[in-house]
């Protein structure tokens, strides 16, 4: 009985261990050779870019490859903010690429930066672009800056959280953005040429509020043409300080 239930057992581990050879070789084999690389989301980078940097090499195993490796090495490009890679058993590899999207402009000497909305430099320009993209000015700006580098991301990311706050009639009335690298402050300028100082986030929505009354007082001094609005004070509590063109 123990020797036919050794044998038994004997026969039964030989099996899995052969089936699991089997199984080895033929998720190693060339069945599961990769032949097809899809590339989705590009509209900026090519193709070509993407294989490139990714490291997939057509005839490499599918399952010796490793998806966040090669994921991060995508992300390197400066135009490409995720990536994520994709296993279509048996041969086929897809790359969903997320290209960063230009979000606001920043002047610098004699050109433009295009900035996402982290502050990466995504592109530099001679001539200003008439999209509705805002416009932010630093007091300090960079003496130098390449695509992909960070371009004060607080300063970016103070104007979106004021640009997200305001209906789409009052975006398109603000001419720039300008931040004060000293003191971390936000001054706004309106098309009407009015000088709003918002200062830093402090008092968001009750700055907000006020940058609503800013622009229905312009709207009434520019309808009756008698009286300009020169500036605002956001910065303190308590009602806003305003000076008009009569004072």
């Amino acid at each position: 009985m123990k020797s036919n239930t050794s044998r038994r057992i004997m026969g039964i581990s030989v099996f899995i261990f052969a089936s699991l050879i089997c199984v080895y070789l033929f998720l190693h084999s060339s069945f599961f050779a990769i032949d097809k690389i899809n590339i989705t989301g590009l509209n900026m980078v090519s193709q070509a870019e993407v294989a490139k940097i990714s490291g997939i090499t057509k005839g490499n195993n599918i399952f010796q490859i490793n998806e966040r490796s090669i994921a991060r090495a995508v992300t390197v490009h400066p135009l490409i903010k995720s990536a994520t890679v994709l296993r279509h058993l048996p041969r086929t590899v897809e790359i969903k690429v997320e290209e960063r999207k230009v979000w606001a402009i920043i002047p610098l000497q004699d050109m433009f930066l295009y900035v996402d909305e982290y502050g990466i430099c995504m592109d530099k320009q001679a001539r200003f672009s008439m999209d509705q993209y805002p416009v932010i000015t630093l007091e300090v700006p960079p003496t130098r800056i390449n695509i992909g580098q960070e371009v004060n991301k607080k300063a970016v990311g103070m104007v979106k959280k004021v640009w997200e706050a305001l209906p789409q009639e009052e975006r398109v009335e603000i001419s720039d953005y300008h931040y004060i690298n000293s003191t971390g402050e936000l001054i706004i300028y309106t098309s009407g040429g009015t000088e709003v100082k918002f200062g830093t986030m402090d008092r968001f929505e009750e700055k907000i509020g006020y940058m609503h009354q800013v622009f229905e007082i312009e709207t009434t001094f520019d309808k009756s043409g008698k009286d300009t609005l020169e500036y605002v004070d956001l910065r303190f509590k308590g009602q806003p300080v305003v000076r008009t063109g009569l004072e």
